[in-house]
């Protein structure tokens, strides 16, 4: 279907957030977690839909520039106005139907997208009855994206978590890597459900972690991208 680009917003120096209006009589309907396959000239590439279901009827996409792909040098010369084409939603790594354990999100740069959609919803259906953690993993302070929003939340939420952990930079957050965060926190091995989403690399250090830890494949999803 098609889908008009209603507002573009440069978060930092490398990535966008795109907002695109679809084109559909029926309604554009997508559960928090999802993806769309973006099309522009014949290549496409799949993005997760960072904004949780609303009213507006938008989607919002949040895009780190790669300047040797084939659709992101594209997409960065785009104007709102104009018009792209996009899928239905897709993809299965959405929220369990009932929530009765810890959720642990764990991401590195754009890989927080489907987490923003996904706890923001959470944190919409009102009080929470079991904890929610966000770890979330850069380089730099200044890559963090989303940060006053999820320090918003985690201020509102006595149950929701904001843990940014930086690998390059001393400051107020934890330095290092996200992997020594989720360890500590469930260092218990408390029944918890894992989400995970980012570089091929972590998502493979992270499912042996896991592994380690003595989870098993029923708790935890992944997603990962390759730029």
């Amino acid at each position: 279907m098609q889908a008009v680009i209603e507002n573009i917003i440069q978060e930092t120096e490398s990535v966008k957030r795109f907002y695109l209006k679809p084109q559909s009589e029926e309604g554009f309907r997508f559960l928090p977690g999802q993806f769309i396959t973006l099309r522009i000239q014949d290549t496409e590439r799949s993005y997760s839909i960072a904004n949780p279901p609303d009213e507006s009827g938008l989607i919002e996409l949040c895009i780190v520039l790669n300047p040797d792909g084939k659709v992101t040098p594209l997409l960065w010369q785009m104007q709102p106005g104009e018009i792209v084409e996009i899928s239905e939603a897709l993809g299965s790594m959405v929220l369990p139907e009932i929530w009765d354990k810890d959720l642990c999100f764990i991401c590195t740069g754009t890989g927080v997208a489907p987490f923003r959609s996904m706890i923001g919803h959470l944190l919409k259906q009102g009080e929470l009855n079991q904890n929610i953690y966000l770890v979330f993993g850069n380089r730099y302070s200044a890559d963090i994206l989303y940060k006053a929003e999820f320090e918003a939340w985690s201020g509102e939420n006595g149950r929701f978590q904001f843990i940014p952990v930086l690998s390059r930079e001393e400051g107020p957050y934890r330095k290092g890597y996200v992997h020594a965060v989720y360890e500590e926190l469930f260092a218990d091995r408390r029944d918890a459900h894992f989400y995970v989403c980012g570089w091929e690399a972590m998502c493979k250090e992270a499912r042996q972690r896991l592994k380690t830890m003595g989870y098993n494949r029923r708790q935890y999803t992944f997603e990962q991208y390759d730029g």
